[in-house]
């Protein structure tokens, strides 16, 4: 008798390879999709993060000096945007001057502190005696859309401080607060302003 031989039946035919690897890459897309939107969503929540954190060190440090001053000043630069505030302060005991300076042409705020009077610095040219607190920072608009100041006086003593924090394509984190010196006002030394 005459034997066929058998066939060898291990391997995977044309058809199923094809649909194998069809099924293959539908699953890589779907997950490389996935992946890409976890990275943008962590990109965004990074961004998210880091000018709400650089905001609120802004904003702490000014209304914590504020508070506590027993003077204040607010200026605007010539250019009509960058704008300068000084206090004097009396905390624990030794009197101070310190100030902030939005400048436009970097947008960012810097901060200084002396023991005596704090000048104005040029828009665009801080020396390095000022401290950086945050960049990205851009004036808001009111309703009318009006460029509000990043410092304003309020009464006679307060101060409204008003700006966001600009991400890559559009400012993220809005900042407004006002406050007052609740320092008495007896101490006249320094002159800061």
């Amino acid at each position: 008798m005459n034997a066929r031989p058998k066939r060898d039946d291990a391997g995977f035919s044309l058809v199923e390879l094809l649909i194998s690897m069809t099924l293959f890459s539908v699953v890589l897309t779907i997950v490389g999709s996935v992946i890409v939107s976890a990275l943008t969503a962590e990109r965004t929540v990074r961004e998210v993060t880091g000018s709400t954190t650089n905001g609120q060190l802004v904003v702490n440090v000014i209304e914590e000096t504020v508070r506590n001053s027993t003077a204040i000043s607010v200026t605007t630069a010539a250019d009509g945007l960058s704008t300068f505030a000084a206090v004097r302060t009396t905390a624990g005991g030794a009197a101070r001057c310190h100030a902030w300076f939005y400048d436009s042409t970097a947008q960012a705020v810097f901060e200084h502190t002396s023991v005596s009077a704090i000048t104005r610095p040029t828009p665009g040219a801080v020396d390095t005696e000022w401290t950086i607190l945050s960049n990205g920072v851009v004036p808001t608009t009111n309703a009318g859309g009006a460029t509000l100041p990043v410092f304003a006086i309020r009464g006679t003593r307060g101060m409204t401080v008003s700006f966001a924090i600009d991400g890559e394509s559009r400012p993220i984190s809005l900042f407004i607060t006002s406050v007052t010196g609740r320092a008495p006002i007896a101490n006249a030394s320094p002159q800061c302003f």
